[in-house]
C-alpha cells in the first residue's frame, strides 16, 4: 500500500517545492566552513554575517537552520529510549529531527507543505492556532470526532467522515490540548492502521507525549505508521522552557526533516533560537543519563508527578463547584497541563461571559471553550497553579458563585 511520505515531493505545492529545490549558498558555505575551520584554524572565515571577534564572551553565533547537531542527536536518542526503539530498527538519528522555533513553527511549516488546497481534519477540541495554520496554508478545516458518546475510539465514524468530507490530512493531538485526552497503545495502533488504510498524511501534535498521568509510557503514532505520520513536539512544557521557543519535527523519512523542513525554516525564521537550544540540550542530557541506565528521567518525572498532584487537586475543586468534564466521555484528563470543564448550572451565561466575569472579579483566569470549538466550557491550565493556588481557587469560586446566585 503506498504511503504518502514515500512520494514526498509529489505532495508539496509548487511554491514550496521551489523553495526546497532552490540552492541556499549561505548556510551551505557556513556549514562547510565550520567543519574546515576545526581541522585548519588558519581558514579565514569571511562568510559570518554578524559582528564577531570583538567581544567573544558576548557573542551568540547563528546556528544551522535545522538546529544544533548535538541537540538533534540528543532528541533522537531520548525519543528512541523513551519509546523503546533502537537505532537502525525503527529508531531515529539526528537526520530524522529538525529543530524549529517552538512547536508552533513546526506545525505551521507542515501545514504549508501538506494542507494547501486540501481538507484537514481537526479534532473536536483543538488548539485554536490550528485554524490560522490551515488558513495561511490555503487549506480548509473540518472538525472530526475521535471518540463516540461512550468514550470509545470511533474508527468507523472517523472513516465515514474522512471519506464523506474528502479529508486528506489528519491532525491527531494526543495527549490533547485542551482536554487532556490520551490514547493507549492498542488504540494508537488501530488509529495508525486506519491512517494507512485511507492513505492519509497525519500531523501528530505530541507536545505533551511524556506528560501523561496514567502510568503509560510515552506513546506516539509515528512508529505505527512511519510512512504516513509526522510528529511535532517541543521543550516548552516538560523542560520548563516555553519562552526559549525550541520545538522539533520528527519523521522516519529524513528527506522531510533534513531537507524540506530545514529549507522551510531557513525561508521563514532563518533558524531556531541558539540560546534556547543550549538550555534544552543541557536539561535533556541530564535525563539522558537516566534513560541510558534504564531509569525514569529524573527531571521529567519530578515535573510529571507535580503536575499530576495539581491536576488531581483542580479536578476535586471543580467537581465541588459543579463543573463537569469535557473531552473523552467517561475518562479523566490524563495528559498535558490543561483540562476542559463544562460550565456549572449556577452560571447562566456563555463561556466567554464566564471568562470575562471571573477575571474581572479576580476569581480565576480561564480561556473560553469556544476558542477550541467547545462551547459552554472553559479551559483551565494547572501548569501555573501551585497547590496553594488551587486551594485559593476554591475560596474564590465560593465567593464568585455566591455573588452570581444573588
Amino acid at each position: 500500500m503506498p504511503a504518502p511520505l514515500d512520494h514526498l515531493k509529489k505532495l508539496l505545492p509548487p511554491r514550496i517545492l521551489e523553495i526546497v529545490e532552490r540552492e541556499t549558498p549561505i548556510p551551505t558555505i557556513a556549514a562547510r566552513a565550520g567543519e574546515l575551520a576545526v581541522a585548519d584554524p588558519g581558514l579565514v572565515r569571511a562568510d559570518i554575517g554578524q559582528i564577531s571577534g570583538f567581544h567573544p564572551e558576548l557573542e551568540v553565533l547563528y546556528g544551522p537552520p535545522s538546529g544544533l547537531n548535538e541537540l538533534r542527536a540528543a532528541i533522537a536518542e531520548s525519543w528512541n529510549l523513551s519509546h523503546g526503539l533502537e537505532r537502525g530498527a525503527g529508531g531515529l538519528d539526528r537526520t530524522n529531527v529538525a529543530v524549529t522555533t517552538g512547536a508552533a513553527e513546526g506545525i505551521s511549516v507542515l501545514f504549508k507543505c501538506f494542507a494547501s488546497g486540501k481538507k484537514v481534519g481537526l479534532p473536536r477540541g483543538f488548539w485554536e492556532n490550528y485554524l490560522n495554520g490551515v488558513a495561511l496554508a490555503g487549506g480548509e478545516w473540518v472538525v472530526i470526532d475521535y471518540f463516540d458518546g461512550e468514550g470509545r475510539l470511533d474508527l468507523e465514524g472517523l472513516r465515514r467522515t474522512v471519506l464523506a468530507e474528502k479529508i486528506e490530512v489528519l491532525v491527531a493531538n494526543f495527549p490533547c490540548n485542551p482536554t487532556g485526552a490520551v490514547l493507549v497503545e492498542e488504540e494508537a495502533r488501530a488509529l495508525a492502521g486506519l491512517i494507512e488504510e485511507l492513505e492519509l498524511l497525519c500531523i501528530a501534535d505530541e507536545v505533551y507525549d511524556r506528560l501523561r498521568y496514567d502510568g503509560v509510557r510515552a506513546l506516539s503514532l509515528l512508529p505505527f505508521a512511519p510512512g504516513n505520520v509526522v510528529t511535532v513536539s517541543s521543550a516548552s512544557k516538560e523542560y520548563l522552557l516555553p519562552g526559549a521557543r525550541v520545538g522539533y519535527v520528527l519523521s522516519a523519512k529524513s528527506e522531510l526533516t533534513d531537507l524540506v523542513v530545514r529549507k522551510m525554516v531557513r525561508a521563514s525564521s532563518g533558524g531556531p533560537n541558539v540560546l534556547g537550544q543550549r538550555l534544552m540540550l543541557e536539561r535533556l542530557e541530564r535525563d539522558l543519563i537516566d534513560l541510558r541506565a534504564g531509569r525514569e528521567p529524573g527531571l521529567l518525572s519530578s515535573i510529571r508527578d507535580e503536575m499530576k498532584r495539581r491536576r488531581d487537586g483542580l479536578l476535586q475543586v471543580l467537581e465541588d463547584y459543579g463543573f463537569g468534564r469535557v473531552g473523552r466521555p467517561g475518562h479523566e484528563p490524563q495528559g498535558t497541563i490543561f483540562l476542559m470543564a463544562s460550565l456549572p448550572d449556577w452560571w447562566r451565561g456563555s463561556d466567554a461571559s464566564f471568562a470575562r466575569a471571573a477575571l474581572e472579579a479576580c476569581c480565576v483566569s480561564v480561556v473560553p471553550g469556544s476558542a477550541f470549538g467547545l462551547e459552554d466550557a472553559v479551559r483551565f491550565s494547572y501548569g501555573g497553579m501551585t497547590v496553594e493556588r488551587i486551594a485559593r481557587l476554591a475560596d474564590n469560586l465560593h465567593r464568585f458563585r455566591a455573588k452570581t446566585i444573588l
